[in-house]
This record gives C-alpha cells, structure tokens and sequence, in this order.
C-alpha cells in the first residue's frame, strides 16, 4: 500500500512541480499585465453605418483603427468586432484632452479629396506623406505671429500625372509689370477629408450671407485664406446645394423664391436623401424637408467658422501658382509639362501647440488611410487608474472569498480537513498556473478574463468532487480498487471538461470579434485543460495516498 514517500516517483506530481516553477518564474520575472478594467483607459464603442460582413474589410477597418489610436506604437490598444456593425476599442487613455482628440480621430472616415474646379485631382490613396524635416515637413514661425504647420506629400506616378494635366496654365495673367513680368491669378485647389456624399446642402439667405463675410476676411486659425468666394466653395463641394429665403427683407419675393427652391429639392431628394442643415435652422423648414423624405444631418459651425466650410468636410485651400502651372518657365504644349510629384498641404495655428495638434491629427489620418465604412457614431467610457485599482482589489477580494467559502463547504460536505486541504492547495496551485501562462504570453486581464478564471476554478472544485466522491467508496476496499475507481472518476472529468470546451469553443471560433466574450470562453478553456491535463491528475494521486493510509490507520 503507498505512502507519501511514492508521491516523489510520480510523474504527475513532478509535473504539477515543474509547471508550478514555470508559472512562479514567469510570475516573478515577467509579471502580469491587466487591461484597462484594472489600470485604467477608455472604451470606445464605434458604430459603423452599415454593417460589414466581408472578414478583409474588417481586418482593414482594426488596422486603420488601431493605427490612429496607436500612432506612436507606445499604447495599449486593443480593437475587434462586435457583430458586424460595432467596434469595440480600448485604450490605456484616461487624460481628457487626447481621449477628445482620439474621438475627434475615429468619427472621421478619414477620406481625402483634394479638387480643382469641382474635378478630383487626386485622393488620399494615391500619396505618400514625407515626414521628413529636410522636406519642410514641421513648424516654422510666421513673421506676423503665429505657427506655420506644413505636410509634404509625394504623388504617385499616375496621379501626379493628372495633377500636372489638370493644372496645366490654370492661371490667368492680371497685371504685367514695367519691365515686362507677368502677375498671375491662379486658381485654387480645394482639399477636404470626409466630404459629402449622396446630400444636398440646405443654406438660409442668411447663414450664406454669414458665411460670404468669413471667407472675404478668412480665418488664419482654421486656414482659411482671405478673399475666398462662397460660389468658388460651393462649386467644389461636389454636392448640390440649395439657398432657402429666411430674411425679412425680402417682402414678397421671399415665398415666390422659396417655392421654386422646394420644387427643386423634390427633383433632389431621390439620388441625394440627406440634407445638411444648419443646427439653429428654423422648425418649420425642417418640417418641410422631413415631410419631401430628407433624412435631417444638423451641422455645428463653431465660432468664426463658415457652415459650409464645416458642413463639406474642406480642411484647407491653397492657391496655384505659376510655376506648377508650367506658366514660369512659360511651357507651351502639354505633352513637354514639367510633372510635379512633390506637393505640400500647410495652414496655422494660434499656438505651436495648435499647430502640432493639427500636423499630427493630419498626418495620422493620411497615414492610416480612410475607413471603407463611414463612422455613424461613437460612445466612450472612461476609467481612471484609481478606480481600476479598486476593481483589481475587488477581484482579488472576491477570489479570496470564493476560495474560503469552496473549502467551508467541502469540510461540510466531507467534515474531513485532511480531503478539504489538498483541494485547497489544487485550486491555488490551479490559479498560479493559469495567472503563469497570462504572465508569458502577456495576456492582458481584464474582468471577463478574472470571471473565466473562477468559472475554471469551480469547474475545477466539481471536478475535484467527483474523483473524491469515487475513491471514497472504494476506500473500503483494497488500493487496486481505488486506482479503478480513480480512472472511473477520471472518465467523468474528462466528459465534464469536454463538455465545457466544447461550449466554449464555438465562441472563439465563430465569434471572432466579440472581445471580452471571447476572452472569457479562452481564459475558461484554459483553466480547463490545466486542470484536467495537470492538477486534476495530481490530486488524485494525493487523495488515493491519502484515503489508503487512513483505511491502513483503521
């Protein structure tokens, strides 16, 4: 009959051993890393427009989410699929400033446009942005005060192409000097991120009238150059658009205008559903819009900004100029244009650091291109690293208590310490390997993976239960039959423990995306096999050495 001297010539105890060892060391040298429920960041919860079902598509929407959360690479950023039109991403962020400008980042879909005369030059798709100071790509002072931000950029062949067709003596001669030199009036190019699709942009006579006075001043902060014309916006937009009459001072000719305005938007509404409105607009014009099938898309235009500079996505203007246009050095025929490949989008800030906030925000949509699916809307919750200590003492707490009260009902059911110890040291030694195994592969714990660690633990503990409750009835009988019975009990585990897999193995395979979900079906899978594969198998050993000594001790 064995001792405890023949549990040091088992194999299943050393490999309980050796495992322990590797967890401990990996714990100690390694240590773990918890996700934001625990050392606190933000959830974004990001709404797509509409859903998507194409599994490329959705590896490209997290790259290009993950790569305008993580820019720098330094972040703890995780992003998946919730279903087919939601997107969970989670940052180690709490500062309220950059969890704004990160939201600011993910509501864009991100797609540039830069356009002459209302005909695209060129897209975001079709550039490479230059990082590289020696190319102008930075900050520099203005004389009259103020930051200059500047973004080079490099064409693709093709498009480089079209730009130097498409520019080609886009310049009108306006003056010409004594001495014989040419002033030119060029045209210009219109750049914007996000514009309008398939809208129809709904001015009153006075927000139009508004927005005609801003851009004749312009708004270095917003880079809007001066002397800029409404028409020459609206013309580029891309969009149709529509001036309805709201001032007092057009007597009668204000309804009879209006009229002929409705009528057009009824030829509108079909190829171009949604109408851009500004917020304040007056009630009964968006009860008139609604009634013609318009869905309502309301515009906030801050302070100093343009509606229709907001509301068509326009991010900068920059004018031609004689030498792009091959008109100096004066090229004659088209096919002998210089090609210009190397472009630069610029504009200003109040500060150095607005003007680094707007360089970087650029440079981050343009490098991770833009979104296949627009973004409908966005929620985000926030955790403070404080109160993400306090979760983590929560759920050490709660561990701890799920452990004192397992063992307070197993000396109930058994009233024997000497079977509730070595299930006690079974469920710790179970939680050192599954904390071990988080420890190297740098799992990152969040509240779903501690509940997958107690669902493991009582799986565990019922596990443990049975094998007891077999060798207790063979107890009586020689060790022979202990061992039957041990491989008895160990058919019943293994069934358990298959049926749990195969529960949760659905939700990883198929539920590609569900996030926290997903890590708790892994985190309950492998808390199952450590336990079945290692720990179950070890205390049985123990427990038949155990029952055999006492049933010599009668």
């Amino acid at each position: 009959m064995p001792g405890f001297s023949s549990l040091t010539h088992n194999w299943r105890i050393w490999l309980l051993a050796l495992t322990l060892l590797f967890a401990i060391f990996g714990l100690a040298f390694i240590g773990l890393s918890f996700g934001i429920d625990f050392k606190g960041g933000t959830s974004f919860q990001i709404h797509l427009a509409e859903p998507v079902t194409d599994a490329e598509q959705q590896d490209q929407i997290r790259s290009i989410i993950e790569q305008r959360l993580n820019f720098t690479g330094l972040r703890d950023v995780t992003v998946s699929f919730v279903g087919n039109d939601f997107v969970l991403a989670d940052i180690a962020e709490t500062d309220p400033e950059q969890v704004e400008q990160l939201e600011s980042l993910l509501l864009r879909q991100g797609k540039f446009e830069a356009l002459l005369d209302g005909n695209l030059l060129f897209s975001g798709e079709e550039f490479q942005v230059l990082k590289d100071p020696n190319r102008g790509y930075g900050l520099r002072s203005l004389p009259g005060g103020g930051t200059q931000w500047v973004l080079p950029f490099l064409l693709k062949t093709e498009a480089a192409q079209r730009f130097t067709e498409m520019t080609f003596h886009q310049c009108d001669i306006s003056s010409v000097s004594p001495d014989g030199r040419r002033q030119y009036d060029c045209k210009n190019t219109f750049f914007f991120i996000d514009r309008p699709q398939e809208s129809v942009l709904v001015l009153p006579r006075s927000v139009f009238v508004l927005d005609s006075e801003i851009l004749e001043f312009g708004n270095t902060l917003a880079d809007i150059p001066a002397n800029l014309a409404i028409e020459d916006l609206l013309s580029n937009i891309g969009v149709p658009f529509v001036i309805l009459e709201d001032r007092a001072d057009q007597n009668n000719s204000t309804d009879q205008n209006n009229d002929a305005v409705w009528v057009q938007l009824d030829a509108l509404v079909e190829e171009n559903p949604t109408a851009l409105i500004p917020e304040d607009l007056s009630d009964g014009f968006k009860l008139q819009l609604l009634n013609k099938g318009f869905e309502l898309k309301p515009i906030i235009a801050p302070e100093g900004i343009p509606f229709a500079w907001q509301a068509s996505g326009a991010r900068s203007v920059i004018s031609l100029t004689e030498g792009v246009t091959n008109l100096d050095p004066y090229i004659a025929e088209i096919e002998n244009a210089k090609v210009y490949s190397e472009l630069v989008i610029q504009g200003s800030g109040g500060t150095p650091e607005d003007a680094q906030a707007r360089l970087a925000a650029l440079t981050i949509l343009l490098q991770s291109g833009s979104l296949p699916i627009a973004v409908e809307n966005i929620s985000k919750e926030t955790i403070s690293a404080l109160l993400g200590q306090e979760f983590l003492k929560d759920a050490a707490f709660m561990g701890l208590f799920a452990l004192i009260a397992v063992l307070i009902i197993i000396f109930i059911r058994y009233r024997k310490l000497f079977l509730a110890l070595p299930i006690a040291v079974t469920i710790i030694s179970e939680v050192v390997l599954i904390l071990g195994f988080a420890a190297f592969v740098r799992w990152n714990l969040d509240l779903a993976s501690v509940a997958g660690v107690l669902a493991a633990i009582g799986t565990g503990v019922d596990q443990q239960i049975i094998i007891t409750d077999e060798l207790l009835k063979g107890a009586a009988h020689e060790f022979h039959s202990l061992v039957a019975r041990a491989k008895r009990a160990f058919f019943i585990v293994m069934a358990s423990a298959s049926t749990t897999m195969a529960t949760m193995f659905p939700v990883i395979l198929f539920g590609f995306g569900l996030g926290k979900l997903v890590g708790f079906a892994t985190v309950t899978i492998v808390g199952v096999l450590i336990g079945t594969l290692i720990t179950r198998p070890a205390f049985s050993e123990f427990a038949k050495v155990i029952l055999s000594r006492e049933k010599k001790e009668k």
